[in-house]
Parts: structure tokens; C-alpha cells; sequence
């Protein structure tokens, strides 16, 4: 018989507080759905992009990443809050949710920075071995889910999580607004004007953006210059000297087999 493969991408959303450096060991991001086709599968690999910090690829920290299911259609309880340490209390409160982990180190894993402003997580270390033995005591983990809690006909809902390690995560951009009387909410497309990075090295057409505050977010149209860059769903006033960071910098594609 032969292997059914499916592909999913899915882009977790990145708090706009790793405007600033985490700790190193913090937690990157709490629970994220994950909808992928209903039965029993091997996560055979996990690809991607992580974004850098300011133009430059330099969040080259390992990952560990967890996945859980619910139980009887209730999803597992928070991860933890972003930005900070996992605690006791905090993860005993999903420890029958969980269903596998993956440790993913990124010196091993990603594209040793050639493509200078981001980093590539590849399915293979830097030597051609397997990112992770598929020997039977570090196996690739095996995903169900809970059948109480599908989502829709032919799917089920995955959860996963990450938490930061060896290297403090940082996706500041630097690109700041540069326009001394604000930039009003608009849904239409509007030209704006930014200082500091140079954005045309930070993000592209179809980004979506947050303000480092937290109270704006926006899409890219068009990265136009040095200093000019075209949005559009403009949530909020963007502030002079506001930094925008990417709502989702990183992105993974899950590679299973059923």
C-alpha cells in the first residue's frame, strides 16, 4: 500500500512583545490550532522560515515544540504566558493533552544563514542525518486527535506550541513610522513613511504587521523604498516612531504520512 502524504503550513502568531529580546528559554507561543486530515499519521518532518531581527538572520535559537489534542472536545488548557518561563501549575494543567514534542536544533537544522536576512529550517541537519533518529527512542511522534473534537468533515484539530531555548528570540525590525502626524486607520491601501531598517529587508507584499504597542495592525501592499512602504487594513492610528514587526515570523510546514 502505498504512503498518503499531506502537506500543512501553518504560520503561529507571534506576541508583539518579542519586540524585544525573550530570555532565551521563554515561551514562544501559546497553543495554535492545527487542522489536518482526520486518522492516524507520522509527523515525518517540519520545514519553514524564521524571520531575523532588524534585516538580519539571528534567531538561530533551538525550538522544542509540543503537541496536544482535547479531551472529550476540550481543548488543552493555555500554554503559558508569552514572552515568560514555563511554570509548574501552568503545564500540569495539559500534561494529559500532551501527544508528542520535537526538539529542533537550529544549528543543525537551518540554512547556516545563506539567505542573510532570515533563517530556513530544513527536514535534515548540516551533516545529511535526519533531524531527528528515527531509531524507536527518538522517533518521529505519531498524531491523532481527539474524535469528540473535529472540527470539519475529513479534519481534525492538532495543537502545538513552542518554547525558546539556547538563544534569545527577537523580532524587532527597527522600521519605524516616520511621520510627525500619525498615520489614521484606513482600510483603503495608504503610502507611509518609515525610518530606521530599511523595509524592503524586513517584509513583503501580503505580511501581516503589528505595532510593537500592540494596538495596530496592518497589511503589506507594497515595500516601495528605503523609506516608503505601502499598507492597507490599517486597525488603528499607527504612532510616530511606532515599530512594526510581523504579526507571523515564523512559518512551518508540517509534513505527514498517514
Amino acid at each position: 500500500m502505498n504512503s498518503k502524504y499531506s502537506l500543512i503550513t501553518s504560520t503561529p502568531t507571534i506576541s508583539h512583545l518579542f519586540n524585544v529580546a525573550s530570555a532565551g528559554t521563554d515561551i514562544l507561543f501559546d497553543w495554535q490550532t492545527l487542522e489536518i486530515p482526520v486518522g492516524t499519521c507520522m509527523l515525518k518532518s517540519i520545514t519553514g522560515t524564521v524571520a531575523g531581527h532588524e534585516g538580519a538572520a539571528n534567531n538561530a535559537g533551538d525550538l522544542t515544540v509540543y503537541f496536544a489534542r482535547s479531551i472529550d472536545g476540550v481543548a488543552p488548557a493555555s500554554f503559558g504566558t508569552v514572552h515568560a518561563v514555563t511554570t509548574a501549575t501552568i503545564s500540569a494543567a495539559f500534561r494529559r493533552n500532551l501527544i508528542g514534542m520535537m526538539y529542533m536544533d537550529m544549528s543543525d537544522l537551518d540554512d547556516g544563514d545563506k539567505l542573510v536576512g532570515y533563517s530556513v529550517l530544513g527536514a535534515k541537519t548540516t551533516t545529511g542525518a535526519d533531524h531527528i533518529p528515527n531509531d524507536g527512542l527518538n522517533a518521529f511522534p505519531i498524531l491523532q486527535g481527539d474524535p469528540a473534537g473535529t472540527t470539519r468533515k475529513g479534519y481534525q484539530t492538532i495543537y502545538y506550541a513552542a518554547v525558546a531555548g539556547g538563544v534569545a528570540m527577537d523580532f524587532g525590525t527597527a522600521v519605524a513610522l516616520n511621520m510627525a502626524g500619525h498615520q489614521a486607520a484606513s482600510t483603503a491601501a495608504v503610502q507611509i513613511t518609515t525610518d530606521g531598517t530599511d523595509p524592503r529587508i524586513c517584509f513583503q507584499p501580503g505580511d501581516l504587521l503589528q505595532g510593537s504597542t500592540g494596538t495596530v495592525t496592518a497589511e503589506v501592499v507594497s515595500v516601495d523604498s528605503a523609506t516608503t512602504m505601502t499598507v492597507k487594513d490599517v486597525s488603528a492610528q499607527i504612532d510616530n516612531n511606532e515599530v512594526l514587526i510581523l504579526q507571523h515570523p515564523i512559518q512551518f510546514h508540517f509534513g505527514l504520512e498517514y
